[in-house]
């Protein structure tokens, strides 16, 4: 096992895509900076480094592909970082069960390929794809593109290995589901970094189907669109992708066809069996027909899905200290949606030089919204208290709406702020009774989802 102690070599251990932490200054990056880094190659040697941390008395935080958006990776105390990269590799595929085993430092997109080249899929698609590893995604309760269809990780994930705080292996019986009891390995789903260290995850899989579709509709309004997605719920025709763009995001996609509108546009994108995609495809246009839906063709669904996993927007919103741009995911039920989107737009007004917005996880009883903010300081403080102010009014105004304030990026430090709010005072404390439970030294990831933390990291 390596360690790592040079400074240089340690900062990029605490930078995700956080855009808070590009603004600070560089003695506070310095002051988070872990007092070492391990690099374990095996399972055994993550044990090691757990049981060195202790006895030593360092935090323990967990390091994937700093793939994160919320700064969870920044040690609130003098810590050691677990690297999990070298711990790679498929465990076991099995193609006649349908599932799985990787080990956690795997990036998605390796795991994926592997499938892929073997005619299967996770159907686990998320923007990080290319940045997240397999232990990251659990860990941080990921969503991903084609969620409609195939679940999001917690529905995908069959079994998990982890390292305990007091260095013992935790796994579960794989098996395709269990009545004995409450579903331990639940508990690690989001749990970021607070409970244990992911070290093995299995993972249901899919053949790949046989077809794809990709289409644009465009809708008058957004709610039209919104209730045209609970409609192909109620129907029964549910796309694998449904995503609903405000006219404002939706140039982007209207550019790449010479589209000129200023209208809503949804893109859905149905996979199956090659005799069943055209059917639903068929009855998700005639249902759209009925709120105002208008067929635009295949062409700008397929260039939203060459195009998918473009990012260029945040590296380019948070390239200097004046600017800054954030990606904000938040749910609620069908009705709330178009309230929350209303409510968070006009008292956005005036504080965003610019403002996209976009459903892309759909649910029998909801959908999710991301809030895309771009603004402008006078220098990266300025800048900084700027964006915790955006920041400030989405929460309180999905709260109030009755939405949750996280969709699927977590809690990281940013979100700590609402975090006990939102879940209420009873489950705060049950999660601190397992916190206590699993780490009563306190020791791992310390200031993640505000347990057992005398202060947790500031954004500003």
């Amino acid at each position: 096992m390596n360690f790592i102690q040079e400074k240089d070599a340690k900062k990029k251990y605490i930078f995700d895509w956080w855009p808070a932490i590009k603004k600070w200054p560089e003695a506070k990056v310095e002051a988070h900076l872990p007092e070492i880094v391990a690099v374990p190659e095996s399972v055994s040697e993550v044990q090691e480094a757990v049981k060195y941390a202790y006895d030593n008395n360092l935090a323990i935080v967990p390091f994937g592909g700093a793939s994160g958006v919320l700064g969870g990776i920044v040690p609130e105390k003098p810590s050691l970082t677990i690297d999990m990269q070298k711990i790679t590799g498929v465990v076991e595929f099995d193609q006649d069960n349908h599932f799985i085993t990787a080990y956690a430092g795997m990036f998605g997109r390796e795991l994926e390929d592997y499938l892929n080249e073997r005619g299967y899929t996770t159907g686990h698609y998320p923007q990080s794809i290319d940045l997240a590893t397999v232990g990251g995604l659990v860990a941080t309760k990921s969503a991903g593109t084609f969620s409609s269809k195939y679940g999001n990780i917690e529905d995908m994930m069959q079994g998990l290995e982890v390292v305990l705080p007091n260095g013992e292996l935790f796994t579960n019986r794989n098996v395709p589901r269990s009545a004995t009891g409450p579903y331990i390995p639940n508990l690690f789903i989001g749990s970021e970094g607070t409970l244990g260290v992911i070290t093995k995850v299995t993972l249901k899989v899919w053949k790949l189907p046989e077809r794809r579709e990709f289409r644009g509709i465009e809708f008058d309004t957004l709610e039209d669109a919104i209730m045209t997605a609970r409609e192909f719920y109620r129907r029964d025709i549910v796309p694998a992708v449904v995503r609903i763009y405000n006219p404002s995001e939706a140039q982007n996609l209207y550019k790449k066809i010479n589209h000129r509108s200023d209208k809503v546009l949804m893109i859905v994108g149905i996979v199956g069996a090659e005799t069943v995609a055209p059917e639903i495809l068929k009855q998700v246009l005639l249902t759209s027909e009925r709120r105002t839906g208008h067929d635009l063709g295949s062409e700008i669904g397929n260039a939203w899905e060459q195009h998918r996993y473009n990012a260029d927007w945040l590296e380019e919103g948070n390239a200097e200290d004046t600017i800054i741009a954030d990606a904000i995911e938040v749910s609620g039920n069908w009705t709330v949606l178009p309230k929350m989107y209303d409510v968070v737009s006009k008292r956005l007004e005036g504080k965003v030089d610019k403002l996209w917005a976009h459903c892309s996880h759909c649910y029998p009883s909801g959908a999710n919204i991301y809030f895309i903010v771009f603004a402008t300081g006078k220098d990266a403080q300025d800048t900084l208290n700027k964006f915790n102010e955006i920041w400030k009014i989405i929460m309180e105004g999905v709260l109030e709406c009755g939405g949750s304030g996280a969709h699927h990026h977590g809690v990281g430090r940013q979100r700590l702020p609402w975090f006990k709010e939102e879940i209420g005072s009873t489950s705060h404390e049950i999660l601190e009774e397992i916190k206590n439970s699993f780490d009563p030294k306190g020791a791992f990831n310390p200031g993640i989802l505000a347990l057992n933390s005398e202060e947790a990291v500031p954004s500003n």
